[in-house]
């Protein structure tokens, strides 16, 4: 892992995003390169079925910080996350989908405060561009969280920036979409310092979400209800286990650093 406060590995998942993820990882480039001292983009294609690795081979070519692997089946935003903590070099880890909703424009001030707390906790300044059935899922999963564990957070699903030791201390424990609810919750509860910024979204060009099918949503719910008994019924909080982040994850690096 870097030693350098201003040191980012950005996690990119992309299924089926030949049409965006080279918007994305273009902005992301542009940012960090202005603001940071080391970065690396981690680009996880969750076995796309588009030239979604195309695209990305060739910005990679043209810049060795853009890394591709590959899942042999398709797995999931949870499971992209930590294999990408797993792989992560840098001080800080942050997730930003590759379908290019996240405005990059305004991750300026998220990219600045990078190493003056231990989280930087992203919520959406513009919920309104999304269904309203999405922003009710989201204002009432938000307000369950802060009720049972009493916490006072604006947006527990955003493009939260981690100290990568500290994900990696709750590695693994959830594949689902309450994968960074699950871990806020446990970091926070640990006293952990962190600070709250806004970013904007856009309305995604190509293609369509998965996040909201019911299997998603069923294991959220299932997710939070062992949340609460492991942390709110037996106070456990911390965890034990130590992992093999070489080997655990079924991901392939099918790029070569170009000569």
């Amino acid at each position: 892992m870097g030693t350098s406060p201003k040191s980012l590995s950005v996690i990119v998942p992309a299924l089926n995003e030949e049409k965006n993820i080279r918007a994305a990882c273009e902005g992301i480039v542009a940012l960090a390169e202005q603001y940071l001292e080391d970065y690396e983009i981690l680009v996880i294609d969750d076995a796309s079925e588009d030239q979604t690795r195309e695209v990305v081979r060739e910005l990679a070519a043209k810049n060795p910080r853009i890394l591709l692997f590959r899942n042999s089946e398709n797995r999931g935003l949870g499971y992209n996350y930590w294999a990408g903590v797993s792989k992560a070099r840098c001080q800080y880890t942050m997730m930003l989908p590759g379908d290019n909703e996240v405005i990059s424009e305004s991750l300026h001030d998220i990219f600045q405060r990078i190493g003056t707390s231990d989280i930087v906790i992203c919520y959406s300044s513009n919920p309104a561009i999304r269904s309203r059935i999405r922003q009710f899922i989201s204002i009432l999963f938000t307000a369950a969280l802060n009720t049972l564990f009493g916490l006072k957070i604006r947006y527990y699903n955003g493009p939260c920036v981690v100290r990568t030791d500290l994900s990696r201390r709750f590695w693994g424990m959830t594949n689902s979409f309450a994968y960074m609810a699950v871990l806020l919750v446990h970091l926070l509860k640990l006293g952990h310092t962190y600070q709250e910024l806004p970013f904007r979204l856009q309305k995604r060009k190509y293609g369509r979400t998965n996040a909201f099918r019911f299997k998603n949503i069923i294991a959220v719910v299932k997710d939070v209800i062992c949340l609460f008994w492991k942390i709110q019924i037996r106070n456990q909080l911390d965890v034990k286990q130590t992992w093999n982040y070489d080997n655990v994850l079924e991901i392939k690096e099918i790029r070569e650093t170009p000569k």
